[in-house]
């Protein structure tokens, strides 16, 4: 049995002349002529890619996938001029992202454009009531590829990159949660909302693009009809696993957050719901006490404040551990029995693992994009790092033995599953494992000398 897991669980204005580049886009340029500063409903002017200086706009469309010819990068002015031009191009919204409005699950919000829109029609300006400051979340899972804090345009923003050409990019927020390279799954912190940059009053300006170019917006697979005002319902189940009885074996569960009753779902007899954390939060599980049952946790949404919950169904509040945009983790680091605390930090790819002598053990490990896992690998009752990659389904697990620390390199998943790892035959090394969110069904794999088996199990809910 693991003494604990982490699973994953966001114009220029040039002079009155018509100007053409080739940029290899599939786009033309005309130099706009309206006024730089566009007024958004509620009166928030507003002026974003046009105005961007050429540093700032090459940055824009990397990130974006706007390229010169043979995918070279642009050049400043070339980034402007595509960021200018960039057109309508067909998505699915059948195939593509689940996307799901940024914000908490259940909150309302009131999505608008208007004629003009800058950068786009298809941008959304999102507003409810007393909004500064609110969290803004991802609206699917995703790859951060791009975080700037600027005094003027969009001004502080996000890029995510979802895969397959998309893109999602939110703006004006009032401070910044998320760091490049970092993997969010949906509900993620992305920052919170604002009015920096070209803004005169709170909004979120939201984007869907597809290289670079627009789209009609959907959130939970249907388009959005702007003026409106939409429920979020990005409250997708997040995988879990643990033992909960104590019997040697791990069985699975879900963290599904919820407006006003956010909770576990775990897989134990009849089955077992534990009222735990809020919408935002993320979840671990681990055994805290050392008696053999796993119980659940949580850190608070952009916060170092820990939530742990004991056997009696008390709550253990730890603060001060690890940063407030940290990645929570748990694990047994020493062989005692227990699970300490610990975290991943995303500017540095970094495991920091705190002792029960809370002195903190620094391992770095992982690349951008991938997500960072705990498991006892080898059967020794010591928990070791890893990171499992959504965009192919490869893991790097870090074994160590007789003080050598190795690479073991697993392929099990495919594009857009979670990790999980789970002991699910009780012989006390930590498998990897899988749940793949449209479905809903996890993926539990089981290693038997060279061969490798697979269970399926269903639970939770699925996703869009």
């Amino acid at each position: 049995m693991t003494g604990g897991r982490f699973l994953s669980r966001r114009g220029w204005w040039a002079p009155a002349l018509a100007v053409t580049l080739a940029l290899g886009v599939g786009v033309s340029v005309s130099a706009p002529g309206a006024a730089d500063r566009r007024v958004s409903p509620g009166g928030h002017p507003d002026g974003h890619s046009y105005d961007l200086k050429p540093a700032d706009a090459a940055e824009l469309a990397k990130a974006l996938h706007l390229t010169a010819p043979r995918g070279a990068r642009l050049s400043g002015t070339q980034a402007r001029a595509a960021l200018a031009s960039a057109s309508r191009v067909s998505a699915s919204r059948t195939t593509g992202p689940d996307f799901e409005l940024p914000f908490l699950c259940g909150s309302q919000w009131s999505g608008t454009t208007r004629s003009g829109h800058s950068p786009s029609y298809y941008s959304v300006d999102f507003n409810a009531p007393s909004d500064q400051g609110k969290p803004v979340v991802a609206s699917a899972p995703g790859t951060v590829t791009l975080v700037r804090s600027l005094t003027y345009s969009y001004g502080r923003y996000v890029v995510v990159d979802h895969g397959d050409g998309y893109t999602t990019l939110y703006a004006h927020l009032d401070s910044l949660a998320a760091t490049v390279g970092q993997r969010v799954d949906q509900g993620d912190l992305i920052g919170y909302l604002g009015t920096s940059g070209n803004s005169t009053g709170p909004h979120l300006h939201f984007e869907q693009r597809r290289n670079g170019g627009y789209f009609q917006p959907w959130f939970n697979r249907t388009s959005w009809k702007f003026g409106s005002t939409g429920t979020s319902r990005n409250c997708g189940d997040r995988p879990v696993a643990g033992d909960w009885d104590d019997d040697g074996v791990d069985e699975v569960g879900v963290f599904r957050p919820r407006a006003v009753r956010t909770q576990y779902l775990l897989d134990h007899g009849a089955g077992q719901a534990l009222r735990w954390g809020y919408a935002g939060d993320t979840p671990l599980v681990a055994d805290y006490d050392g008696d053999g049952v796993d119980q659940v946790g949580t850190k608070r949404r952009g916060d170092a404040v820990w939530r742990l919950r004991s056997a009696n169904g008390a709550a253990a509040t730890v603060t001060g551990v690890g940063g407030r945009h940290d990645v929570p983790l748990a694990g047994d680091w020493d062989g005692n029995g227990r699970a300490e605390l610990g975290w991943y930090r995303w500017s540095n790819r970094s495991f920091y693992l705190r002792w029960p002598d809370m002195k903190v053990r620094t391992v770095r490990w992982g690349s951008a994009g991938q997500i960072p896992v705990v498991g006892d690998w080898n059967g020794d009752g010591v928990d070791e790092v890893g990171t499992f990659d959504p965009t192919n389904g490869r893991w790097a697990l870090r074994v160590t033995s007789g003080g050598t620390a190795t690479t073991r390199t697993v392929g099990y998943g495919r594009a857009g599953d979670l990790p999980v790892v789970v002991d699910h035959n009780g012989d006390g090394v930590d498998e990897v494992a899988i749940w793949r969110p449209r479905t809903a069904k996890f993926h539990l794999r089981t290693l038997a000398g060279a061969r490798a088996t697979s269970q399926v199990k269903t639970y939770g809910a699925p996703r869009g």
